[in-house]
């Protein structure tokens, strides 16, 4: 029997797990690195984040990503040549991580790699299926770490019929639920996400979806106008005036239409777009900060029109997460818009805002190797795993 497969098992049978979550987003930061311990499986999963990190992208790095993300023709040698790469990369940045920590790497049960999003394709026609794809290959990971990974948690997903996004909304019900208060779970990534979390009295279902963009257009500005990579704190989107009529025609565009739940990624919003919409329609602005402002607007009214569609008049908890919470001009016209909304950090449910999306990998890791799997929601009652296992032997 490969050896592996005999401590596979052995992990699988233990009451808690050490398990390295992994995360990089569309806005391409960097990769999160979550140190996790996870405790049982299915409803009765508890999870602990020990330590946390964040490896930033260089530049250069950065840039190649950018050049085949979200692209409908990108050169193939490139795209197979950074499946490899970031890989070998991921795998030095744990290893770097672990002995910052003072972590032995044999103490580790599991990796739970994410990986980096190229292109996220849900179906525009019926006879379509959903499709998405995620580049960082498990098995160097696994070969270069010593660690077993799991990785590709998205195609499962899609393969049962899902859109392969959101994936939160297993993760934030068996956590977050609350019997007596309406919760809903915001996160502002590259794409902004939510799950509605409606009591547990009320015996109503759960949703989760996209809303449309969150930093991935702001950035794209602040990187092309501004040089620098997000807008640190929301101050140039404070300092610019709002484009009613801009944020009214991107808002116009048939992705805000969808019915919900629905997903999107930066194939329908990238600044290319915004600028040749601004084209078509004669839009000038005085500045370069307004765009910003705009963009900002456009993010703050598409998460607040999918509030008041989801949840009407009811009150209710906000705990957000992702690098959006420190975009104060943004969060501060969140609550202005939404008084029905208590906002909070997703911290007061104790889980980093920054971690929570890798948190979230190493849950579905632990699910796979030691639980039944979940059902999910709005696709499928049968339980289902995700996840693909790499050996490192």
């Amino acid at each position: 029997m490969n050896n592996y497969l005999a401590k596979l098992w052995e992990i699988s049978r233990k009451p808690e797990r050490l398990i390295v979550g992994l995360m990089s987003g569309t806005s391409l930061d960097g990769l999160d690195i979550c140190l996790c311990k996870v405790y049982g499986s299915g409803s009765n999963s508890k999870i602990e984040v020990i330590k946390f990190t964040t490896k930033e992208y260089s530049p250069p790095l950065r840039d190649r990503i950018r050049a085949i993300q979200s692209k409908e023709q990108v050169p193939a040698r490139e795209l197979t040549i950074l499946h490899t790469e970031l890989a070998g990369r991921y795998a030095s940045w744990i290893l770097d991580s672990l002995n910052d920590w003072g972590i032995d790497p044999g103490d580790v049960d599991l990796i739970a790699s994410h990986g980096q999003t190229i292109y996220h394709a849900p179906a525009q026609l019926e006879e379509e299926e959903h499709a998405t794809l995620q580049i960082v290959d498990g098995d160097h990971i696994a070969q270069k770490s010593g660690i077993i990974t799991i990785s590709d948690f998205r195609q499962k997903h899609t393969a049962v019929g899902g859109e392969g996004a959101p994936l939160a909304g297993i993760f934030d019900e068996v956590l977050f639920r609350h019997p007596e208060k309406h919760r809903l779970l915001l996160n502002l990534g590259g794409i902004a996400n939510f799950t509605w979390l409606p009591s547990h009295k009320t015996g109503e279902p759960i949703l989760t979806s996209d809303t449309g963009p969150a930093n991935t257009l702001i950035n794209e500005a602040m990187q092309k106008y501004f040089d620098q990579p997000f807008d640190d704190q929301g101050e140039v989107a404070a300092s610019g005036t709002v484009h009613s009529e801009l944020v009214r025609y991107i808002l116009l565009e048939p992705y805000f239409r969808k019915a919900f739940p629905k997903t999107t990624g930066q194939e329908d919003f990238r600044l290319e777009f915004i600028e040749n919409l601004m084209e078509g329609h004669g839009i000038e602005l005085a500045k370069k900060e307004d765009l910003v402002a705009s963009l900002t607007a456009v993010t703050s009214q598409s998460i607040s029109r999918a509030f008041d569609e989801i949840v009407g008049d009811q009150e209710f908890e906000c705990f957000v997460s992702g690098g959006g919470i420190h975009n104060r001009t943004l969060m501060n016209d969140l609550e202005e818009r939404n008084p029905n909304a208590t906002f909070k950090n997703i911290e007061d449910l104790g889980i980093s805002a920054d971690a929570k999306e890798a948190a979230m990998m190493a849950f579905f890791a632990n699910e796979l190797v030691a639980g039944e799997g979940f059902s999910i929601p709005g696709v499928t009652e049968k339980k289902v795993h995700l996840g693909k296992i790499s050996l490192p032997g």
